[in-house]
C-alpha cells in the first residue's frame, strides 16, 4: 500500500452553505459530523473532486462566485475550481488523480457510488469486477482472428470452385497426349514413304547417266537435265513449304476465329462487378455480425425476464397472490397489477407480457433477417467465384489470340518470300522445257504428295504439342494455386487454436478475478458477523459463444444466502433484503473491489457517506474493518450516529 506521511488539509470555498471551511485529516479514521446532511455531503463531494472525481459534481445552490476546493496532501497542493453547467457545478483544474475511475468505483463510497448502486439494482457486475484487468488487447486480437478466419473461409471456398476446372484441364492434357502419340506414329510412316520415293528417283537418275546417249550434243543435254533436276528439286521444296505454310495459315485463321468466337460469348470484363461483390460481401458480413449481437442481447433479456416471471421469489408471483386475496373481497376493478422489477412502478401484469411479446417479435425479425443475409452471402460468394474463373479464362484466350496473330503475320511474310522464289525458278524451268521434256512428271507428283503429307503431319504435330504445352502451363499454375489450400487450412487450424487460447485466457482472468472478489467479500462478512447474511458471492455465467464484436457474453451475477432464526440457509434476491442489508451488501462489494483492484495504491483516501440506512452496530464493525484499508478513512455521519463509533477515531464537525 502506498503511504502518505503527515496530515492532509481540505479547504472548501463557496460550495453550498460552506463559505470558507477547512478540515484537517490525520492518518487513520476521521469522522465528519454536522447537523445538516447537505453540509456533510458537500464536504465529502468536495474531497472526492479535489482527488480527481468528476462523478460527484456539486449541486448549484447559488451564484458560483469564487467556488473552489484545495487539498494539501504529502506536501503537494491540488486545486480545482468550478463553473456552472445547467444546475451543476463542474470542476476543472489540477486534481490528485489523472484518472479517477477506480477511486469513483471503489474509494469514494457515497450514496451515488456505482458499485453500491449496481448491487442494489441487480446489474451485471462484470465491468466492476474486471475493472483493473486489461482484457481489451485480448478482445481486439480475438475479433481480428475471427475476421481472418471468415476471410480464409471465403478464399478456401473460392479454391474449391477451381477443382472442376483442374479436372477439365487434366482430361484435355490426356487427350492431347493420345493425339500426339498417334501423329508421331503417322509421321514415321509418311517419312518412310518419302524416303522410298526419293531412293527410287536417285536410282533412276543413276541408270540414265550410265547409258550412252545417241545425241552428239549429249553433254549439253545432260547439263540441261542436271540443271532442270536441280531447279525442279528446288521448286518442289518451295512448293512443299508453300503448301505447308498455307495450311498453317488456314489452321491459324480457324483457331483465331474460334478464340474470338469464345471471347464474344463472354460478357465484358467482370473486374468492376467483382469489386462491387467484394464490398457487398463485406457489408453483409458486418450486418450479420451486428444481427448476431442483437439476437444474443435480446435472447439474454428474454431468458432473464421469463425465468424471473416464473420464479417462486418473483414479485409477479407474490403480487398475484396478494391481489387474489383482494379480488376475493371484491375490491379489485382494474386487473392484476404488479411492481415492475426494473423501474419499481406498479403496472398491469399484461403490460409486462406485452413487452416480452414485443421482444420476441424483435428477436424473430432479427433471426429472419440473419437467415436471409446468410443466403445472400452464400449466393454472393458463388457469384464471385464464377466471375473470377470467367476473368481468368478470358485473359488466357486473349493471350492465345495475340500469340496466334503474331505467328500468322510471320507465316504470311514467309509465304510471300517463297512465292517470289517460286516465280523465279518457274521462269528458269520454262526456258529448259523448250529443249526437252521430262518423263519424271509422275514421279515428281508422287514425291510432291509425299512431301506434302509429311509436312502436314509435322505441322499438326507441332500444333498439338504447342497446345499441350499451354494446357500443362495452365494446369501447373492452377495446381500451384490449389496447393495453397493446404496452407490456408493449416492457417485455419492455427487461428482456431489461437481463438481457443484467447478465450481460455479471458476465462482464466475472469475466474481468477471473481475468486479474488469472493475471498475478499467473505473476509468482510466474517468481520461483520451478520446474523442474517450467511454468504455473498459473485458467479461468472457464460451465455455461450462470443458476440459479433468478439467479446464474450459472460455475466457476473451476485448471489446472496440468508440465515433464518433457526439457522437454516437459503438463497434470496436483493429485493427481499431490508434496506439496511442492501446498503451493507453494496458496501461489502465495494470494499472487496478496493482490495482486489488495489485502489489504495492510487489514492490514499477511503470515503464513506450515506450510511444512515445501516444499523449502528454494523456501521461500527464495517468502519473498524476498513480503518486499515487506506491512509485516510473519512466517514460522514450525523451527530446522533457518530458516538456509536470508537472513541479513538478523530471527530471533526463541519461548519460554515
Amino acid at each position: 500500500m502506498a503511504t502518505t506521511n503527515g496530515p492532509a488539509r481540505l479547504t472548501v470555498t463557496g460550495i453550498g452553505a460552506l463559505d470558507e471551511t477547512t478540515v484537517a485529516f490525520e492518518r487513520g479514521v476521521t469522522v465528519l459530523t454536522a447537523g445538516d446532511a447537505a453540509d456533510r455531503t458537500s464536504l465529502v463531494r468536495s474531497l472526492a473532486t479535489a482527488l480527481g472525481s468528476d462523478e460527484h459534481s456539486l449541486d448549484r445552490d447559488a451564484d458560483i462566485g469564487d467556488s473552489r476546493v484545495e487539498l494539501v496532501v504529502g506536501g503537494d497542493r491540488y486545486t480545482r475550481t468550478f463553473a456552472g453547467e445547467d444546475d451543476r457545478l463542474v470542476a476543472s483544474g489540477d486534481p490528485f488523480l489523472d484518472d479517477s475511475t477506480g477511486a469513483d468505483r471503489f474509494a469514494f463510497l457515497l450514496g451515488s457510488n456505482e458499485a453500491r448502486r449496481a448491487v442494489a439494482d441487480e446489474r451485471d457486475l462484470r465491468k466492476l469486477v474486471m475493472h483493473s484487468v486489461d482484457t481489451d488487447a485480448v478482445y481486439e486480437e480475438l475479433a481480428d482472428r475471427r475476421a481472418e478466419r471468415a476471410e480464409l473461409d471465403d478464399r478456401i471456398g473460392a479454391l474449391a470452385a477451381l477443382e472442376s476446372e483442374r479436372r477439365e484441364l487434366r482430361d484435355r492434357r490426356d487427350e492431347l497426349d493420345a493425339a500426339i502419340e498417334r501423329l508421331e506414329a503417322e509421321l514415321a510412316d509418311r517419312q518412310a514413304t518419302l524416303a522410298g520415293i526419293e531412293s527410287a528417283a536417285v536410282g533412276a537418275d543413276t541408270d540414265a547417266e550410265v547409258a550412252p546417249g545417241p545425241d552428239a550434243n549429249g553433254s549439253d543435254t545432260e547439263a540441261r537435265q542436271d540443271r532442270r533436276r536441280e531447279l525442279t528439286a528446288a521448286l518442289d521444296d518451295i512448293e512443299f513449304e508453300l503448301e505447308a505454310e498455307r495450311e498453317s495459315l488456314d489452321a491459324l485463321d480457324a483457331e483465331i476465329d474460334d478464340i474470338e468466337s469464345k471471347l464474344d460469348s463472354y460478357t465484358d470484363d467482370p473486374t468492376a462487378e467483382l469489386d462491387d461483390l467484394t464490398d457487398e460481401l463485406a457489408g453483409s458480413r458486418a450486418r450479420k455480425r451486428q444481427l448476431d449481437a442483437d439476437i444474443t442481447d435480446v435472447q439474454r433479456t428474454l431468458q432473464f425476464n421469463e425465468q424471473f416471471l416464473t420464479s417462486e421469489t418473483s414479485p409477479v408471483a407474490a403480487a398475484s397472490e396478494g391481489e387474489s386475496d383482494d379480488e376475493s373481497d371484491g375490491e379489485s376493478d382494474d386487473g392484476d397489477r404488479v411492481v415492475c422489477w426494473t423501474c419499481g412502478t406498479s403496472v398491469p401484469e399484461a403490460s409486462i407480457e406485452s413487452t416480452l411479446d414485443q421482444l420476441r417479435t424483435l428477436r424473430d425479425d432479427r433471426r429472419e433477417e440473419r437467415a436471409e443475409l446468410a443466403g445472400r452471402i452464400e449466393r454472393l460468394q458463388e457469384r464471385r467465384s464464377e466471375l473470377e474463373g470467367l476473368r481468368e479464362r478470358r485473359r488466357d484466350l486473349e493471350t492465345r489470340r495475340e500469340e496466334r496473330r503474331r505467328e500468322r503475320a510471320d507465316r504470311r511474310a514467309r509465304v510471300e518470300d517463297l512465292e517470289a522464289r517460286r516465280d523465279d525458278i518457274e521462269s528458269d524451268i520454262a526456258d529448259l522445257k523448250r529443249d526437252a521434256e521430262s518423263t519424271e512428271t509422275g514421279d515428281r507428283a508422287a514425291l510432291l504428295d509425299a512431301h506434302r503429307e509429311v509436312n502436314r503431319v509435322e505441322f499438326e504435330l507441332e500444333r498439338r504439342r504447342e497446345e499441350r504445352d499451354a494446357v500443362v502451363d495452365e494446369l501447373e499454375a492452377l495446381e500451384a494455386e490449389l496447393d495453397r489450400r493446404a496452407d490456408l487450412e493449416a492457417r485455419q487450424d492455427e487461428i482456431d487454436d489461437r481463438i481457443d487460447e484467447l478465450r481460455d485466457r479471458i476465462e482464466r482472468l475472469e475466474r481468477a478475478t471473481v475468486s479474488g472478489f469472493n475471498d475478499r467479500i467473505a473476509d468482510v462478512l466474517d468481520a461483520l458477523e451478520h446474523d442474517r447474511l450467511a454468504r455473498v458471492w459473485v458467479e461468472r455465467r457464460s451465455d455461450g459463444d462470443a458476440r459479433g464484436d468478439g467479446r464474450p457474453t459472460s455475466r457476473f451475477v451476485l448471489h446472496i444466502e440468508r440465515r433464518t432464526d433457526d439457522g437454516k440457509i437459503y438463497e434470496d434476491v436483493i429485493d427481499h433484503l431490508t434496506e439496511s442489508e442492501r446498503e451493507l451488501v453494496g458496501l461489502v462489494f465495494a470494499l472487496a473491489g478496493h482490495s482486489v483492484h488495489e485502489v489504495y495504491d492510487d489514492v490514499p483516501f477511503l470515503v464513506f457517506d450515506s450510511l444512515g440506512a445501516i444499523d449502528a452496530d454494523h456501521t461500527r464493525t464495517l468502519i473498524d474493518y476498513a480503518r486499515t484499508a487506506a491512509d485516510y478513512l473519512v466517514v460522514a455521519l450525523p451527530d446522533t450516529d457518530a458516538p456509536t463509533l470508537s472513541e479513538s477515531y478523530r471527530r471533526v464537525r463541519v461548519s460554515d
